[in-house]
């Protein structure tokens, strides 16, 4: 009897193993391809709300309506992405050369001119008199530096050229993955939850929770950062600052610093245009800064987050930093996702260790 049941437990061992390998094999076998199925379940993530708006007052097919979306996104999303990094490369490319050749010319000057600027003139001086810097040191700190981002720039150009085939290959994929999750979503995700190892209730709580912190993280903090950097880009180009898109994009990711958010950009900027006699500009920035883009936040905070399980802002920010760290430029959006998805679990342990459930609906 003895003999019988340890053969039992000794087949149920291989059979859990073989299929545990097999299912390790198969997975490995979509790792080359985790970047555009990534960036489509994003996409999808983002756009399917709109596109179950779309079949419901087109009512047209599943496949139809899925080819639109993909379509739109081609339109209105990938297309003017592109360009925008485009745009935001040659900015950055613009100032980087333009800096490299007034600190080669011997333009580039540390110190203000004390005519225009008395006031800046004589705190930069202060302050390098303090420090005792010779302002000869720092140029050529300036120009080792420039130097090595040079050869960043470089570098990374040459592997953008390399892999033009590999990213238009890659943005093929998503679009096809694209199209299947619009179609088929519904049933994967029916799948899915069919072969979680929980009750029913436990599964229809789990994807409650997740639905609230997604559309907490994606919709509220994302729209907001991206609203921001926006009306950064829009306030220093009209009041003509060098590299408005840059500083735009900068402010943009500030939005997630605790405390500070794109002040950090703005209020510096206020100071500098203050210091170099722009009063007028100054006082447009700071009204700006404080009334319209700082208020951004409350506004749309309570849109999409109230009542809604979130991500604490500081959590937000080093899934940020992690996910740019272990995903690159993909982890910037998927960095924040899996905190999410860590975020529902924990929500949802919590929920059932306390005996409170989510109200469905």
């Amino acid at each position: 009897m003895n003999t019988s049941s340890n053969n039992n437990k000794l087949v149920t061992f291989l059979a859990l193993g073989l299929a545990g390998l097999i299912l390790a094999m198969g997975l490995r076998l979509f790792l080359p391809f985790f970047e555009p199925i990534a960036w489509a379940i994003i996409l999808a993530l983002f756009f399917y709300p709109i596109y179950r708006w779309v079949r419901k007052i087109l009512r047209v097919s599943e496949a139809l309506a899925a080819l639109g979306m993909c379509i739109l996104i081609i339109a209105f999303i990938i297309i003017p992405v592109f360009g925008l990094l485009g745009s935001l490369t040659n900015e950055v490319i613009r100032v980087y050369t333009q800096v490299q050749k007034d600190l080669y010319t011997g333009s580039f000057n540390i110190v203000p001119d004390k005519d225009k600027s008395p006031i800046l003139n004589k705190a930069v001086t202060n302050a390098l008199d303090v420090l005792k810097t010779h302002e000869a040191r720092v140029n050529e700190i300036l120009i080792d530096l420039s130097k090595k981002m040079g050869e960043f720039f470089l570098r990374q150009g040459t592997v953008v050229f390399k892999n033009v085939a590999s990213i238009i290959f890659k943005a093929a994929l998503m679009l096809i993955t694209l199209f299947y999750i619009f179609k088929d979503g519904e049933r994967m995700l029916h799948t899915v939850k069919d072969l979680l190892p929980f009750s029913q209730q436990n599964v229809e709580n789990l994807v409650k929770v997740m639905d609230d912190v997604l559309s907490a993280t994606l919709y509220g903090n994302m729209l907001n950062g991206f609203i921001q950097a926006s009306l950064g880009f829009f306030i220093l180009s009209i009041l003509g600052f060098s590299a408005p898109l840059l500083w735009g994009m900068i402010m943009g990711f500030t939005t997630f610093i605790p405390m500070i958010g794109p002040a950090l950009v703005w209020f510096p900027a206020t100071i500098y245009l203050l210091l170099t006699g722009f009063y007028l500009k100054a006082a447009i920035l700071l009204v700006f800064g404080i009334l319209i883009i700082s208020q951004i936040d409350n506004f749309l905070r309570p849109l999409f987050i109230s009542g809604k399980t979130q991500i604490h802002t500081l959590v937000l920010l080093f899934s940020i930093l992690g996910g740019l760290s272990v995903f690159g430029f993909l982890g910037l959006v998927l960095g924040p996702i899996l905190m999410a998805l860590c975020v529902s679990i924990l929500e949802l342990y919590r929920l059932n260790s306390m005996g409170r459930m989510p109200e469905k609906g």
